[in-house]
């Protein structure tokens, strides 16, 4: 009885270390933000990472809403892809600089909250990737190859948002 009071009390003190270590500064863990130190991983071309579509999930079966800014992102990233005249590994390059651009705004600019918000990350994480891969391709083929990966990654998003 005394053996098990004492690990009661063990855990108890456990969790309530654990809340108050998150009352102290609950602000910092909202904010947080995941960086990616792309400069760090190698320049080889590797596949994108398509995990992404075992994560992702429907609202009960039905597409999320998303802000008017995700949506405008997305379709003027599609565009970008289709009105490049895209033939040299520097085409590529400034491809991937102008589709950053354009998710950088989408980032922003999100004002999605929940479990819409969620999904959107499991969706907007490998365009990222992609898109920090494109910025450094070292032939024309790993550009295009990454370019298609882009744009059919952009295209799923309406299977999944609204």
């Amino acid at each position: 009885m005394k053996k098990t009071a004492v690990i009661m009390a063990a855990i108890l003190s456990l969790v309530i270390s654990c809340k108050e270590t998150n009352k102290e500064n609950p602000a910092e863990e909202k904010t947080k933000v995941e960086t990616i130190d792309y400069e760090s991983h190698s320049t080889m071309f590797h596949e994108p990472n398509e995990t992404w579509v075992n994560e992702i999930m429907l609202n009960n079966g039905l597409k999320w809403s998303a802000n008017t800014e995700t949506t405008d992102g997305v379709r003027e990233m599609l565009i970008l892809i289709e009105d490049n005249k895209t033939t040299t590994t520097v085409d590529y390059k400034n491809l991937g600089v102008a589709l950053n651009n354009v998710k950088n705004m989408v980032v922003k600019e999100c004002t999605m909250k929940g479990a819409s918000h969620d999904n959107l990350h499991v969706w907007l994480h490998p365009l990222i990737d992609k898109i920090a891969l494109l910025q450094k391709v070292e032939n024309p083929e790993e550009g295009s190859q990454l370019t298609s990966s882009i744009q059919e990654h952009l295209e799923a998003y309406y299977d999944y948002f609204e």
